[in-house]
C-alpha cells in the first residue's frame, strides 16, 4: 500500500508540474483544452498504477480463501477415513464408499480399564497353589474393554450438516474443483500399513484469476505458502496424514 500511495503522489506532482508549464509557455486559448487532456491522462496513469499495484494483493486475498475452503474439505476427508479405518481396518478406496459409511455405520463406545488378574499360568509352572484371592501367587496386568453402546459415525463426525455428501469437490461460490482420493498399503517392519492421499489442483481452483500470477503461484518456495501446484493430503509412499500446507490455513497435525 505505501507503494501505491507513492506512485500516486509521484504521478499527481508531475501532473501539477506540466500544467505549471502549459501556463506559463502555452497561448492562453490553447491552455485549456491541452489542461483538460492531461489531467484526462494522468487520472488514467494513476488508475493503471493502482490497478497494476491492486491486483497481486487482490489475487492473495482470493487465493487464501479458496485454499482454506479446500484444506477444510480435505480435513473433513481426514476425518472420514480415519473413522472408516476405525472401523474397518483400512481407508474407504471411494468417496461413495465414504459417504455410504458415515451414513449408516456406528462407532462402539468403549470403556477402558486396566486390572491385575491371577496368573494360573505362572502359578503352575512355579508350582504354586493359592486361594481365590491369589495371595502368595503370581499376578498379571490386563486391559478389560467393555462395550457401553453405539453412536452413528454421522452424529459423530458431521453433527447437523451434510457436507460429507460432496466430500469430492470444493465448491466456492461457482467455482467447482474436484477432489482426487487414491488409496494403498506400504510395508515397515514387515508390516502392511494402509495409506491414503487426496489431492486438489491449485490451478484448477485458481482458474478463474491472473494467469501470470498463477503460474508464479505455482513456483513459490516458502514455509507459509503451499509450494507446487497441488494440496495434498497424506501420502502412498509412506504412513502420514499430514497435508503440504502451513498452519495458517488449517490444521496440519
Amino acid at each position: 500500500m505505501l507503494v501505491l500511495l507513492i506512485y500516486v503522489v509521484i504521478t499527481c506532482l508531475v501532473a501539477v508540474g506540466l500544467v505549471k508549464v502549459i501556463d506559463k509557455f502555452l497561448p492562453a486559448g490553447s491552455r485549456t483544452v491541452v489542461s483538460i487532456v492531461l489531467w484526462i491522462i494522468c487520472i488514467g496513469l494513476s488508475y493503471l498504477i493502482y490497478a497494476s499495484v491492486m491486483k497481486p494483493i487482490e489475487f492473495t486475498k482470493v487465493k487464501e480463501e479458496r485454499y482454506e475452503a479446500a484444506v477444510r474439505k480435505l480435513l473433513d476427508i481426514k476425518k472420514a477415513q480415519q473413522g472408516y479405518k476405525t472401523v474397518n481396518g483400512k481407508y474407504a478406496d471411494s468417496f461413495d464408499e465414504l459417504v455410504r459409511f458415515i451414513e449408516s455405520e456406528k462407532f462402539a463406545i468403549i470403556s477402558r480399564k486396566d486390572t491385575a488378574v491371577i496368573d494360573a499360568d505362572k502359578n503352575r509352572a512355579f508350582g504354586i497353589t493359592t486361594d481365590a484371592s491369589g495371595q502368595g501367587g503370581f499376578f498379571k496386568d490386563i486391559v478389560v474393554i467393555d462395550t457401553l453402546g453405539y453412536v452413528s459415525v454421522r452424529d459423530s463426525l458431521f453433527k447437523n450438516t451434510e457436507r460429507y455428501k460432496r466430500l469430492n469437490v470444493v465448491k466456492i461460490g461457482d467455482v467447482e474443483v474436484p477432489v482426487t482420493m487414491k488409496t494403498g498399503h506400504v510395508y515397515r517392519n514387515e508390516t502392511k500399513i494402509y495409506v491414503f492421499e487426496a489431492v486438489i489442483d491449485k490451478n484448477a481452483l485458481l482458474a478463474d484469476l491472473d494467469q501470470e500470477l498463477v503460474a508464479n503461484e505455482n513456483k513459490v518456495k516458502s514455509i507459509d505458502e503451499i509450494n507446487g501446484d497441488k494440496i495434498t493430503l497424506g501420502s502412498l509412499e509412506e504412513a502420514a496424514l499430514t497435508g503440504n500446507w502451513p498452519k495458517k490455513y488449517g490444521n496440519n497435525d
